[in-house]
């Protein structure tokens, strides 16, 4: 639905630039932003997802985000609106993330020539409505998730305040591409975790896959959420020919090294070819491979692999003694060697500010639609 945007300035000749995102787009009247869901209407500026979702929600593994060091197997209460801040060729989610709402934030539709006839009619919802839902739900935790959250921000902020009153954990799925002023506003309204998709490390992947000049603010808020903190995950997904090189992994794992810490999870992601398939291959697992080994080797304590399966890539190991201290089986817990506070039953090596929140020892369907 419409609604008042946040963080927004008007300049010349009824013109507004925004300050949500780092595309900072300069809108005129009648226009929208490069998310398509921000719009300048007589010289006031409004966002047109508010409370526009495009399901009730649904209840995931919290490890499908993927976050596998954070209230590890509970489930994530999870909702989704539609529009992104960036144009990704490889988008497995382009369906929900390249539509654009009517003004009324009800009703979504494409701009492509197939799919100009086509439409998605979005569910409204109020942020008490959803903290009910949320709540009666059992999950401990939200994501915001599917598609890019962070122009999603005045729904986010009143939500989140909301639910951080319920103790409901909030979570962040997103490609990090914010402005310092909006990091700060979902900081101080007390987000519990994000995954930040670092996509490449090079502005030229940013700029030909992305469709946005630079990875820059990505880099700058992931390191701005750690140093305040929200726990923080990084996927990386790895397409063949444009960032799959031995020098784009190590690059990635020595700035997540020397920049969030060797605690901070780095997943690795298998592509296959979608949407406007920037490359026709799929990720070997000699690539996952080598990436998780490089990882390893630069000091990272928690490399993941996944949409692939990998023998070692999909648990936890005790980063002092090497031992097995978490075993996933899909997204399901099948082992736990961690004590009750939060230490490895091995040797004992304190792992409470590796593991956020309260591990669940038990696992059953955590897959539901409402």
């Amino acid at each position: 639905m419409k609604h008042k945007a946040r963080l927004w300035e008007k300049l010349d000749n009824e013109i507004i630039q925004c300050h949500v995102c780092a595309q900072e787009c300069k809108v005129a009247p009648g226009n929208v932003g490069m998310c398509r869901t921000r719009k300048n209407i007589d010289g006031e500026f409004y966002t047109l997802i508010y409370g526009s979702l495009i399901s009730k929600g649904s209840l995931d593994p919290i490890e499908k985000k993927p976050l596998y060091n954070y209230w590890s197997g509970h489930t994530a209460y999870s909702i989704a609106s539609i529009g992104c801040s960036f144009r990704c060729r490889n988008c497995q989610n382009w369906s929900i993330s390249q539509a654009t709402p009517n003004e009324n934030g009800n009703e979504g539709h494409y701009e492509f020539e197939d799919y100009k006839d086509r439409k998605m009619s979005l569910v409204e919802m109020s942020p008490e409505d959803l903290v009910k839902r949320v709540v009666n739900s059992g999950a401990k935790t939200l994501a915001y998730t599917y598609n890019e959250p962070l122009i999603w921000h005045e729904w986010i902020i009143d939500t989140a305040s909301l639910l951080n009153k319920e103790d409901i954990k909030t979570i962040l799925v997103t490609n990090g591409f914010s402005t310092p002023e909006a990091s700060k506003e979902l900081i101080d309204v007390g987000i519990g975790a994000a995954n930040i998709d670092i996509k490449g490390m090079t502005d030229e992947f940013y700029k030909k896959i992305c469709g946005a000049p630079s990875v820059q603010p990505v880099l700058d808020t992931a390191k701005r959420f750690k140093n305040n903190g929200i726990h923080v995950e990084i996927t990386n997904l790895i397409i063949p020919d444009w960032n799959d090189q031995e020098g784009d992994i190590k690059k990635l794992c020595n700035w997540v090294s020397d920049n969030l810490g060797n605690d901070t999870p780095l997943h690795f992601s298998a592509y296959h070819p979608d949407y406007k398939q920037p490359s026709n291959k799929r990720t070997p697992f000699q690539t996952l491979d080598m990436a998780y080994n490089i990882a390893k080797e630069t000091g990272l304590h928690y490399p993941y692999v996944g949409n692939l399966r990998h023998d070692k890539g999909n648990n936890s190991y005790c980063p002092n003694c090497g031992e097995l201290i978490i075993e996933r089986s899909g997204f399901n817990l099948s082992t736990i060697n961690i004590t009750d506070d939060k230490k490895c039953k091995n040797c004992f090596y304190n792992l409470e500010k590796h593991f956020i929140g309260e591990i669940k020892r038990s696992s059953g369907s955590r897959f539901s639609f409402f």
